[in-house]
C-alpha cells in the first residue's frame, strides 16, 4: 500500500514539474520575437527521498556580450546623428558645378567680370556683374544660416537626449530597487531583468555607458568617460539649451551632478552616443564649415576692395562687397566670425538701389581718391582685369578652416565643398560599419540568450511525453488501488 502511495506521490510531483516547465517553454515561444526577452529554463531538482521538484528559474545572460552590444549601440546611434548632420550640410552645398553652390557662384561672378572686361562700356554687362555678386552674397548668407540651423538642431538634440536620459535613469531606479529588494518572485525577477536590459539599451543610445552589477542584484551605471550616472539613485543630468547659435557663439556643456561630461572643460568627456555626436556637430563640424564660409566671404571683400589711387596713403576700403565692419578691410589670414552671414553688395554699385554699376569698372566707391579710371574712359579695362586676377590669386586664409592656408577664392570654395563631401562620405562608411558591428553584437547575444523556436518545440514534445508517462503512472496506480479495494470488500 505504501509503495502505491509513494508512486502516486512521485507521479504527482512529476506532473507539477512538467506543468511548470511547460509554462516556461510556452512563455519562451510566446516572446521569441521580443528582442528584450532572454530565454528562461526551469530545471527539476531531486529530493533526498528520490522525488523531484521544480528548481529555480534560470534566465540566460552574458555580461560580456551585453556590454559589447551596449557599446555598439552607443557608437551606432552617435554615428547616425553625425551622418545626418553632414548629409544636411552636403544637400546645401551640392555639387560645386551645380546652381546654388558657393563655388558655382564664384565661377558665375568670374564669367560676368570676364564678359564686362570684353566690353567695359556696356552697362548691361556691368549690371550682370552686380547681379552675380548679389547672388553669391545670398548663397553665402543662406549657407551660413544653414550651418546655424544644423548647430541649433544639434543643440536641441542634446536637450532632448538629456531629458530622455533623466527619464530612463528614473525608470531604471524603480527596476533596480525591485531587483535588489529580495522580495520578488523568480518569475518577477526575470521579467525585471529583461526590463533593465531594455532600459540599458535605450540609455546607451543617448550616452556611452559601462555597468557594474553588485552581489545584491543592483547595478551602477557610469558614462564611457567614467562619470557616475546611476548608483542606487540616478544622478541629475543638466543642460541649458541655447536659443540661437550664431557663428561666434559656443554651446553649453552637459553636467552630471555638477561634473561636466561634455565640452572643452570636461575632465571626463563622454565619447559615444547621441549626446557626444550632437556635440561634435554643434562644436566641431558646424563651426569648421562656418569658418570656411567666413574666410571665403573675407576673401571676396578683400579681392574687391579699393586702394587709395591718389598717393595720399589712405587705408584700403571695401568695394563691391560690404559686411558689418565696412569700410575697413579685414586683415589677411584673420578669421572674422559671421562675415558670411553679413556679406552683401554695396548699394553704391547697385542700380536698383540708386547706385552706379560702372563703379565696378572705374572704382571710386570710397571717394575720388579711390577712383581707378581717373580720366573716365568708357573702355577702361584695368580695374576689371585686376579684379579677375585678385579672384584667381592665392590668398592667405585662417588655419581655422582646417584646410590649406593658401588658396585662390575658387580653390577655397572647391576645397570647402570637398571637405563637406569627404565628411559625409566618411560618416557614411563609419555609420555603416557601426551598424554592422551592432548587428553582429545583437546576433551574438541573441544566439546566447534568445529563443530558438525549434529547440523550444522539441522541449515541449519531451515535456508532453513526460506528462503522459506521469499520467499513465497515476492511472495505473489508481487501477491497482481499485483492485486492492475490491479484493478487501
Amino acid at each position: 500500500m505504501s509503495g502505491l502511495t509513494s508512486a502516486l506521490s512521485n507521479a504527482l510531483a512529476g506532473l507539477l514539474v512538467t506543468s511548470g516547465q511547460s509554462a516556461v517553454v510556452s512563455r519562451n515561444i510566446t516572446r521569441a520575437s521580443d528582442p528584450d526577452y532572454a530565454r528562461e529554463t526551469l530545471a527539476p531538482t531531486t529530493n533526498s527521498d528520490g522525488g523531484v521538484q521544480s528548481g529555480a528559474l534560470q534566465r540566460a545572460a552574458s555580461k560580456q556580450l551585453t556590454d559589447a552590444l551596449l557599446a555598439a549601440t552607443s557608437d551606432s546611434a552617435g554615428q547616425s546623428s553625425i551622418l545626418a548632420a553632414f548629409t544636411s550640410l552636403s544637400n546645401t552645398v551640392g555639387d560645386v558645378e551645380s546652381d546654388g553652390s558657393v563655388a558655382w557662384g564664384i565661377d558665375q561672378l568670374q564669367q560676368a567680370l570676364q564678359a564686362s572686361e570684353s566690353d567695359p562700356s556696356n552697362v548691361t554687362m556691368a549690371n550682370q556683374v552686380i547681379t552675380q555678386a548679389k547672388s553669391l552674397a545670398q548663397i553665402l548668407n543662406d549657407a551660413s544660416k544653414k550651418v546655424e540651423d544644423v548647430r541649433e538642431t544639434a543643440d536641441t538634440g542634446i536637450d532632448t537626449s538629456v531629458k530622455n536620459l533623466n527619464s530612463l535613469l528614473a525608470q531604471f531606479q524603480k527596476i533596480d530597487n525591485s531587483l535588489s529588494s529580495g522580495t520578488i518572485s523568480n518569475d518577477e525577477k526575470a521579467a525585471a531583468q529583461d526590463q533593465r536590459d531594455a532600459l540599458l539599451k535605450q540609455i546607451s543610445q543617448e550616452i556611452g555607458i559601462r555597468t557594474n552589477q553588485r552581489a545584491d542584484g543592483s547595478m551602477a551605471i557610469y558614462s564611457d568617460g567614467g562619470v557616475t550616472l546611476y548608483d542606487r539613485v540616478p544622478r541629475t543630468i543638466t543642460f541649458q539649451p541655447s536659443l540661437t547659435l550664431s557663428a561666434s557663439s559656443a554651446g553649453n556643456g552637459v553636467y552630471a551632478d555638477g561634473v561636466q561630461i561634455l565640452g572643452a572643460n570636461s575632465p571626463m568627456p563622454t565619447k559615444t552616443g547621441n549626446i557626444a555626436a550632437y556635440a561634435k556637430v554643434r562644436d566641431e563640424v558646424g563651426p569648421t564649415y562656418q569658418n570656411q564660409l567666413d574666410e571665403i566671404a573675407r576673401g571676396l571683400v578683400t579681392a574687391f576692395s579699393e586702394k587709395d589711387q591718389s598717393g595720399g596713403g589712405g587705408a584700403d576700403a571695401t568695394g563691391l562687397f560690404s559686411y558689418s565692419g565696412s569700410p575697413a578691410v579685414p586683415a589677411s589670414g584673420t578669421l572674422i566670425s559671421g562675415l558670411a552671414a553679413s556679406i552683401s553688395v554695396n548699394a553704391a554699385f547697385d542700380s536698383g538701389a540708386g547706385g552706379n554699376p560702372n563703379l565696378v569698372r572705374d572704382g571710386g566707391a570710397n571717394g575720388a581718391a579711390y577712383k581707378y579710371n581717373t580720366t573716365g574712359v568708357s573702355g577702361f579695362q584695368a580695374r576689371l582685369s585686376s579684379l579677375m586676377s585678385a579672384m584667381s590669386a592665392p590668398m592667405t586664409f585662417s588655419s581655422a578652416t582646417k584646410l590649406s592656408s593658401s588658396y585662390s577664392l575658387t580653390g577655397l570654395a572647391t576645397a570647402s565643398a570637398g571637405w563637406v563631401e569627404a565628411g559625409r562620405s566618411d560618416a557614411t562608411k563609419v555609420s555603416t560599419a557601426a551598424d554592422a558591428v551592432m548587428s553582429r553584437a545583437t546576433d551574438a547575444l541573441s544566439r546566447t540568450t534568445g529563443v530558438n523556436i525549434d529547440d523550444e518545440m522539441s522541449q515541449l514534445l519531451a515535456l508532453e511525453k513526460s506528462y503522459q508517462a506521469a499520467a499513465k503512472i497515476m492511472t495505473t496506480v489508481n487501477s491497482m488501488l481499485g483492485q486492492l479495494m475490491d479484493s478487501v470488500r
